[in-house]
């Protein structure tokens, strides 16, 4: 293929693509404020998953976090939630977070260690169960993801 017959990006269809990191709140049965995070927490994204959970966490003693439809979480966003916890926890308040099916936000707490350092449940309350009992495994080095031997050939 000629480097001529390559068609060139749109940009105004990547501007006006919108943010990929949204928000919906909604109030469990319980009184706690559950705060869903949708699409990905990256450098871009995370002082957004920062802001909104400092507004939501006003709204009661008790904030849950849905990570359940976070497709990444990066670096930025681990550090966003580590910010957001000291914070709600110096308000007095409690801060959980609830991982449900999203493998990338699970495995980024898991594989960071930071998994210990939060409160995770893999369901909003009322029926919570410690997601601790429920990880996906870190593979050891000689494996790959999808669970074959690695081999040392190129």
């Amino acid at each position: 293929m000629a480097d001529d017959d390559r068609s060139v990006p749109d940009a105004s269809a990547v501007s006006d693509a919108g943010p990929t990191l949204r928000f919906e709140q909604s109030r469990h049965p319980s009184g706690a404020t559950v705060l869903h995070a949708i699409g990905s927490v990256d450098d871009e994204t995370s002082p957004d998953l920062w802001v909104e959970m400092g507004i939501w966490s006003e709204a009661g003693s008790e904030l849950i976090l849905d990570l359940s439809r976070v497709d990444f979480l990066g670096t930025a966003g681990l550090n966003s939630l580590l910010q957001s916890r000291d914070m709600i926890g110096a308000e007095g308040k409690r801060l959980r977070v609830h991982c449900g099916g999203s493998r990338p936000a699970r495995r980024a707490l898991q594989v960071t260690g930071a998994m210990d350092l939060f409160d995770i449940v893999d369901r909003i309350p009322g029926d919570a169960t410690p997601s601790r009992t429920m990880l996906f495994g870190v593979p050891d080095p000689g494996t790959r993801l999808d669970g074959q031997r690695r081999s040392n050939d190129g």
